[in-house]
């Protein structure tokens, strides 16, 4: 590879990496306010409203996770299995988002 295209890569990985860090902030409120799914009673017993507060909670595991291990890759110059792993929070995200869409537009009104 040359330079320039490695200067582009490293730019995008530490775009992304600034990206997964910064959703941890809003991910602090979505985890206190995940907490009330449960206030109904009987909801506990529910699958779907553990299938929507799992992720969340373990949102910020997987965050620093492949942050940690995006950025040992970066050291080690593989910059394309670092952007891959980086990419990992952010299509959790949008997976999550899609699934709770579907799930929302299952419900009856």
């Amino acid at each position: 590879m040359d330079s320039s295209k490695d200067n582009k890569l490293n730019t995008t990985l530490v775009v992304m990496l600034v990206i997964v860090g910064i959703s941890l902030i809003p991910w602090a409120l979505a985890a206190f306010t995940s907490l009330f799914a449960f206030d109904a009673p009987g909801s506990e017993k529910e699958l779907s409203i553990w299938l929507m507060v799992v992720p969340i909670w373990i949102y910020p595991v997987i965050a620093v996770g492949c942050m940690a291990g995006s950025i040992i890759l970066m050291r080690k110059t593989r910059l394309r299995p670092a952007l891959i792993m980086i990419a990992i929070p952010l299509a959790a995200i949008v997976l999550w988002i899609i699934c709770t869409g579907i799930y929302l537009g299952l419900q009856p009104r």
